[in-house]
């Protein structure tokens, strides 16, 4: 199985890009994009969403 390994744009910690994943093809046509791994997507979008529907 082929991959890139990149770290992440926010915890700065190494990330696997697997091949066959919409990251990994990104990626590879942009080798200076910023990649954010799952994790840090996950607590993002849970942080926006508390945000969107917690508005007074």
């Amino acid at each position: 199985m082929f991959y890139y390994e990149t770290t992440c744009r926010y915890c700065r910690n190494p990330y696997k890009l697997v091949e066959g994943s919409k990251k990994y093809q990104q990626f590879k046509k942009n080798r200076q994009m910023k990649v954010s791994c799952d994790d840090c997507e996950r607590r993002i979008e849970a942080d926006s969403r508390k945000y969107l529907f917690n508005r007074d």
